[in-house]
């Protein structure tokens, strides 16, 4: 029988989707620190579980990972409030580890009796509360790049304020690179996106620099955008008025909405280069995985982009919101301007966001977390 791991870990999650992103992560660390930590994740009782490998969880009707709505988002934490202090009793957790905005009302108030390890994966724009949170002397923050650092006005600080990279998993680092099919020129530029279709993922800012391209260049892009429409009502109404765009400024046979995909290295195989069109990306998890897998970005210059990718050499960066300067920066790839490193070279620049090397980061922190209850 295999021994139980000496630490055990309580992620904050509250999610009602399994979408990825900082679910994507915790399964990387369950699967990197196994020998060495046991993960629990706490969502809302209305999450799917729909990927691999399975994670174990621990579900409330109230908790949440992120809502408009700073009022309600604050009644349904202290909703949440009981039910975790009665899962707290029940079940030994050495460390408390908060990631959502949803979750950091908790946090605080776990915060005034034990040591709570909390992990901002926001570019907040009122950035007032995340301050007051590294202030608290039971309270250790991570951060995930130097430039989100650089927002907050924080400093690193060792055993208070720390920068942890996101990061995907060690088998993207295992499979065998293949170099891009069909480069131009003169063949087809094959272009993919992975996210979720939600409106501050700025996929119509994509497609409007593809109608932008001159025609000649235009015709030879394929893009194909993969990712779920999550439940909320802005991000149905964004889908449709992309799929809209599309039509209306006839992109149909260049831009495909592909829908949502458990088997992302299999996407990523068939691009030639991988485009993520978002402002103030925190840290990228699918930017993260293409670099992996041997593949160019192109990318805002803005948010962790600016610390993963290494202008020139793994990929372009375009002025965020510009959709002049993204489609200038398209057609240097189609025009066979911009010449990448090798794949190989590309999934070395990211080896140190594994898994194996951010989880053996996080098992510091929660052995020092542990410790100091």
């Amino acid at each position: 029988m295999t021994p139980r791991p000496t630490l055990s870990v309580l992620h904050l999650v509250g999610a009602t989707g399994d979408h990825g992103g900082i679910l994507s992560v915790i399964r990387a660390l369950s699967q990197a620190t196994r020998d060495s930590a046991h993960h629990v994740v706490w969502v809302n009782s209305r999450f799917g579980q729909s990927r691999q490998p399975a994670l174990e969880l621990r579900r409330n009707p109230h908790t949440l990972d992120e809502d408009s709505n700073h009022l309600r988002l604050l009644l349904q934490n202290l909703r949440a409030w009981p039910a975790l202090q009665r899962l707290l009793r029940k079940e030994r957790f050495d460390v408390v580890h908060a990631h959502t905005r949803g979750s950091l009302p908790l946090a605080l108030l776990l915060a005034l009796s034990r040591p709570v390890l909390f992990t901002n994966h926001a570019y907040a724009s009122r950035a007032g509360l995340y301050r007051f949170a590294a202030r608290q002397r039971r309270m250790r923050t991570v951060l995930l790049t130097p430039n989100m650092a650089r927002h907050y006005g924080l400093s690193p600080s060792p055993g208070r304020i720390e920068t942890v990279s996101e990061c995907c998993g060690d088998p993207w680092f295992q499979r065998a690179l293949s170099p891009p099919q069909s480069m131009p020129p003169p063949g087809f530029l094959r272009l993919v996106g992975v996210g979720n279709l939600v409106r501050w993922k700025k996929w119509d800012l994509a497609v409007r620099a593809f109608a932008s391209l001159p025609p000649e260049s235009r015709s030879r892009l394929r893009f194909q955008l993969w990712g779920p429409v999550p439940e909320d009502t802005d991000a149905q109404v964004f889908a449709a008025e992309l799929a809209g765009l599309i039509a209306e400024l006839k992109l149909t046979p260049l831009v495909t909405l592909a829908g949502a995909t458990n088997d992302v290295p299999a996407v990523l195989a068939e691009a030639d280069a991988f485009l993520l069109p978002s402002t103030n990306e925190p840290c990228s998890v699918a930017l993260i995985e293409a670099l992996a897998s041997g593949r160019p970005v192109v990318a805002s210059r803005s948010g962790g982009n600016v610390d993963i990718v290494r202008e020139g050499r793994t990929g372009l960066l375009f002025e965020p919101d510009d959709v002049e300067d993204l489609a200038a920066q398209l057609r240097r790839l189609l025009d066979g301007t911009f010449a990448p490193a090798a794949p190989a070279e590309i999934r070395e620049s990211v080896r140190r966001r594994s898994a194996t090397v951010v989880g053996a980061q996080y098992l510091q922190i929660y052995r020092e977390l542990a410790a100091a209850r």
